[in-house]
Formats: structure tokens, C-alpha cells, sequence
């Protein structure tokens, strides 16, 4: 059964604060939604504390369509943006109960629409493989993209995206003017194309 977390409902615990903490056990084969309204938009600290891995997604309220994620590791930390309009999703896919530490930080930066900045671009990065693949974006997150998965990214122009190989890390790419916004990149590819340039 799914279970609908309301941000609004904990409120009273930290009326005076413009960020609330609290931890979320999502049942096994079970997600949880989290809406924000208050907020314009909001950035979201998640902390798995378990030994299985958590789907986060970030969909549209109305019609529940896809805007980005990623998957969350065992033990990780990264953090999320969720707009006013959007609730956070997260999903166990495992046959455990998982918990999560969960920290939302009102965000006084304005939310940017694909399109309204030429300096941000809006994309996907897919993996299209049975392996999850463990990606490094300096200064704003490690998505691990699980198996056949999507993940929505808003990066500047100028950002790198890392991948690691037998230890070492590489720039699989830098986000420039040629990414078109709504466009799907197929990680996969990219990172076995890199391999062969770079010749490892």
C-alpha cells in the first residue's frame, strides 16, 4: 500500500524553522511521496541509512509525469531539488523495510524553467544496461543510475560529469551550448566511447 507524507503535517515540530528533520521507513516493495507546498522550491538532504539501495524520484503533482532521479546507494548521502508542484517519491524495490534520514531546506534561489536561462540545460542521462552506473557531478551530486533507469539533471553550462574506472576518475563529459533541453544522453554509450578515446 502506498504511503502519502504530507511535509505540512510535521510542521508543528519546526514551526520556527525554515528546515525540518525527520526519518522515513518505506515498507519493502513499498514508496513514499513527500510534498513540500509551503516552499516555492526546496532542497532535500537525503541519508540512507540502510544497506539497501532507495529509487528517488521527482514527479509532477498533477499528472504524476517523470522529472528527474536518480538511485540513492546503500549508506549514501545526496541531495535533491523539489519545486513548488512536484512531490519527492521514494521508492523500496527491495523485500527489507529501509530508513531514511530525511533534512528539507527552504531554498531561496528561484526555481529556473528549461528554456528561461541559456546557461542551464535540461536533460536526461539513461541507463539502458542491467548494471548500475555510479556517476560524480562536482559540487551538486553522484547519482547511481540503476538498471535501466532514467535520471533528470539541471546542470550549467561548464559542468562536468565524471565516471570511474578501476579507481581512477574521468570526465565522461561537459555540459555545453550543443546539449539541446528534453534531450536523452545513453550513459552506457558514452562512457564505452570515452574508454575508447581514452584507451583504457
Amino acid at each position: 500500500m502506498k504511503n502519502l507524507i504530507f511535509a505540512f503535517l510535521v510542521l508543528f515540530a519546526a514551526s520556527c524553522s525554515t528546515s525540518q528533520k525527520m526519518t522515513v521507513q518505506i515498507s519493502a516493495q513499498d514508496k513514499v511521496e513527500l510534498n513540500y507546498p509551503q516552499y516555492e522550491m526546496s532542497i532535500v538532504d537525503l541519508n540512507n541509512k540502510s544497506g539497501k539501495p532507495v529509487q528517488v524520484s521527482i514527479v509532477e503533482q498533477d499528472d504524476q509525469d517523470f522529472v528527474r532521479g536518480f538511485g540513492l546507494g546503500m549508506m549514501a548521502k545526496e541531495s535533491i531539488m523539489v519545486e513548488q508542484g512536484n512531490t519527492l517519491v521514494l521508492t523500496n524495490q527491495t523485500d527489507s523495510p529501509i530508513k531514511l534520514r530525511v533534512k528539507v531546506n527552504e531554498s531561496q534561489v528561484k526555481p529556473v524553467q528549461a528554456g528561461e536561462n541559456p546557461m542551464i540545460k535540461s536533460f536526461t542521462l539513461e541507463n539502458t544496461t542491467g548494471k548500475s552506473i555510479p556517476l560524480l557531478i562536482p559540487s551538486v551530486m553522484n547519482p547511481n543510475l540503476s538498471p535501466f533507469s532514467k535520471s533528470g539533471v539541471d546542470l550549467k553550462v561548464g559542468q562536468e560529469i565524471l565516471f570511474r574506472e578501476k579507481g581512477k576518475k574521468y570526465v565522461l563529459l561537459t555540459v555545453d551550448e550543443k546539449i539541446q533541453n528534453g534531450a536523452t544522453l545513453n550513459v552506457s554509450e558514452l562512457i564505452n566511447d570515452k574508454k575508447k578515446e581514452l584507451g583504457i
